[in-house]
């Protein structure tokens, strides 16, 4: 039997989910937390994720679990597996959140094909899924992981990664769109989430704190020219625009085998009464050619993640690091 207590309270204890995926190979990536109010879905939590086996991206369709204790999920109940399939090229960078409006989940995924389209479905209970509404089109590799977080009633934001031409590209750039529904977005507006070491952002998930009312990011960084990502570093902002991010990583490629080589898009959950913070990460490991996608759970102190830098962080485009911030 599964100790989740032992797992998850274990110092630094990095576990991986033993998750089934619809293609039969439990390799996964790009996992996106939402846990509605308690009266949603008989207290379920989900977890969104793509099978990736071997990095082919015909597998690569959203796909929904439920579960209670942030280890063991098994497939939302009575959800399609998967919950899309493109209409067109492949899918990939699903996000999922909760619309305290409507009382749904709302959930976003992109299509690459000669373009990017991001999509939107709806669920009142976690089963029954809309069909798909198209909210956004872009060139391609110019609105990656999509990441929305709602502030409140009327106030939503999204920001994704311009990519292009692809994740060989020598520089990436963050955008920020504002939207009163989550249906029709702004113009895009230039975030700056600087990184050390000539790297740039990757993938993002991002939520609003509403408990120390700023914004949390993590996402992993790439070196220009290349598609490693190495290490995921969390970074904070009171407007969604300016942001202070970490110096020490919070979780670089190796800490286990399974992800010796890449780690990637990851989520989280912050618990504000017990003062911690729940990652999920997804990473990868090489064997020649062959690559094996998985993802893993861990909880933290706040404490413990943001005291790694003793007092360093970075901010600002070009700044260097400023030994003046004190975490909160």
């Amino acid at each position: 039997m599964v100790d989740i207590a032992a797992i998850l309270n274990a110092p630094a204890s990095l576990q991986l989910l033993p998750l089934s995926t619809y293609d039969g190979s439990g390799q996964s990536v790009h996992p996106d937390f939402v846990a509605p109010p308690s009266s949603f879905g008989h207290g379920l939590a989900f977890l969104v994720l793509t099978p990736y086996p071997g990095g082919t991206t015909k597998f690569e369709n959203p796909s929904l679990y439920a579960g209670l204790d942030g280890v063991l999920w098994g497939a939302a109940p009575g959800a399609p597996m998967p919950l899309a399939k493109p209409q067109q090229g492949y899918l990939s960078d699903p996000d999922i959140s909760y619309d305290a409006a409507t009382n749904e989940l709302v959930m976003y995924y992109r299509q690459a094909s000669s373009v990017d389209k991001l999509f939107m479905i709806t669920s009142p209970d976690g089963a029954a899924w809309s069909s798909p509404s198209l909210v956004l089109t872009s060139a391609f590799s110019t609105v990656l992981s999509p990441t929305i977080a709602t502030r409140g009633d009327g106030d939503w934001r999204m920001w994704t990664v311009n990519g292009a031409p692809g994740c060989h590209g020598f520089s990436t750039s963050v955008a920020m769109r504002r939207s009163t529904d989550g249906r029709t977005w702004s113009d895009p507006e230039r975030v700056d989430l600087p990184v050390l070491g000539g790297q740039f952002p990757w993938h993002l998930d991002v939520q609003w704190i509403s408990s120390r009312n700023e914004y949390w990011a993590l996402f992993p960084a790439k070196l220009p020219g290349t598609c490693a990502t190495r290490a995921v570093y969390l970074a904070t902002s009171p407007d969604g625009l300016t942001w202070t991010t970490l110096a020490t990583p919070v979780l670089t490629a190796g800490a286990i085998p399974e992800f010796r080589d890449v780690v990637y898009r990851s989520t989280f959950a912050y618990d504000a009464a017990r003062d911690e913070i729940t990652f999920w990460f997804s990473g990868a490991r090489r064997d020649g050619k062959r690559i094996c996608w998985r993802t893993a759970v861990q909880r933290r102190s706040r404490s413990d993640v943001f005291g790694a830098d003793a007092g360093v962080a970075i901010a600002g485009p070009g700044e260097e690091l400023r030994a003046a911030f004190v975490p909160p």
